[in-house]
């Protein structure tokens, strides 16, 4: 088996469709199986997928367990060389899988554990969204907070932005992929370990990368494979009121990336720096929510 395909479904049962759809649709002359894992979903996209696609290996979960753990219970059971998570609210373009393991299998990209394409809102390919970033410090958060980032913005984009959009056709080297499309060596993942499954949501297919490189691999953006990522599928949206549960995910997470990967110092000075932005932001009426609740919010993740 060449790759296995992992998507997560959390009550997107019509995008988790059209995201199969176009993997039969698009992949040639590679051999794959799709691992399906449903997060207690409670709706019929099981059923609907097995009649439809009754090839499609289904997991069906009994609780909502988080993106991370999700994926291991996926990757636990796959039997490709390759391993490609894919978000449910994404769907192929073109014979990405295939352009995935023939750029993995050159002599020359051994030291390449990760990968993905270039992502965009919709199949025009116009409307581009961030598809890596570099791994997250605590510098990016002093720019931001400074404002330097406006000053040195080639440099932050370049060198420290943890989101970036892909504005040219240059294979290069990052510091992670978007969790929306992560091809990984599965041998890799042997040797490194799954996700951790301290993580719910957010932030893990950072600390993945994390360890990634500290084994000496590397994440590697390759912007000719595209990809269509509509983005939030799975999360109610709501223009008016601020998304405090989903606020809370993102620092708890971003709280234990710091912690894992550079210390509980870090992570107590990245709380701090985050608390000041909430603060300058509600000054510059520039977002949503109260900044008392969000920082307490962050005081406790």
């Amino acid at each position: 088996m060449d790759v296995s395909i992992i998507i997560i479904n959390y009550k997107t049962r019509d995008l988790t469709l059209q995201c199969i759809q176009s993997i039969y649709d698009y992949t040639k002359n590679v051999s794959f199986e799709i691992i399906l894992v449903d997060n207690a979903s409670e709706d019929d996209t099981i059923e609907k997928v097995n009649e439809k696609f009754p090839e499609v290996i289904t997991i069906a979960n009994t609780e909502n367990i988080g993106f991370g753990r999700a994926n291991n219970q996926g990757i636990r059971i796959a039997k490709g060389e390759f391993v490609f998570l894919l978000n449910s609210d994404a769907y192929l373009m073109n014979n990405a899988i295939s352009d995935f393991v023939n750029f993995l299998r050159l002599e020359i990209n051994q030291s390449v554990a990760i990968c993905g394409g270039d992502l965009f809102y919709d199949n025009t390919c116009k409307q581009r969204m961030a598809s890596f970033g570099n791994l997250p410090t605590l510098k990016e958060e002093v720019f931001i907070l400074s404002g330097l980032f406006k000053l040195f913005k080639n440099y932050f984009r370049k060198h420290i932005s943890a989101a970036i959009i892909n504005y040219d056709n240059k294979i290069k080297d990052v510091g992670f992929i978007i969790g929306a499309d992560m091809f990984i060596r599965k041998a890799v993942l042997e040797k490194i370990g799954l996700f951790d499954e301290d993580f719910f949501m957010y932030f893990e297919e950072t600390e993945l990368s994390f360890r990634a490189k500290a084994a000496g691999y590397k994440s590697v953006i390759i912007p000719s494979i595209k990809l269509c990522h509509l983005d939030g599928g799975s999360s109610k949206k709501n223009n008016d009121l601020f998304n405090y549960k989903k606020f809370t995910y993102f620092e708890k997470s971003k709280t234990l990336y710091f912690k894992k990967c550079y210390g509980h110092l870090s992570s107590t000075i990245s709380k701090i720096l985050s608390s000041l932005l909430v603060i300058e932001l509600s000054i510059l009426a520039k977002k949503q929510g109260s900044p008392l609740k969000k920082i307490g919010i962050i005081i406790k993740a």
